[in-house]
């Protein structure tokens, strides 16, 4: 699987998390710490987030990391 396609997939996961668990853009803006425009790059799959980012939306979110990163 190639870069690009990584972080749509990690984008994706984040937004369905997201949305399962009711937390709106601006909600989890708040919980991680991280703009929403920033968010919303990551969802869309056009930012490659460093390390300490995918952290921080996973804490946000209430998940550990492995869930948001896509398997091979």
């Amino acid at each position: 699987m190639n870069e690009d396609a990584e972080l749509i997939l990690f984008g994706q996961k984040i937004r369905q998390v997201r949305e399962r668990e009711g937390i709106s853009v601006a909600e989890l803006a708040v919980r991680s710490g991280i703009a929403v425009q920033m968010i919303n790059a990551l969802e869309a799959g056009r930012l490659d987030p460093p390390f300490d980012l995918m952290i921080a939306v996973a804490d946000g979110l209430g998940v550990r990391l492995s869930v948001l990163i896509p398997a091979d």
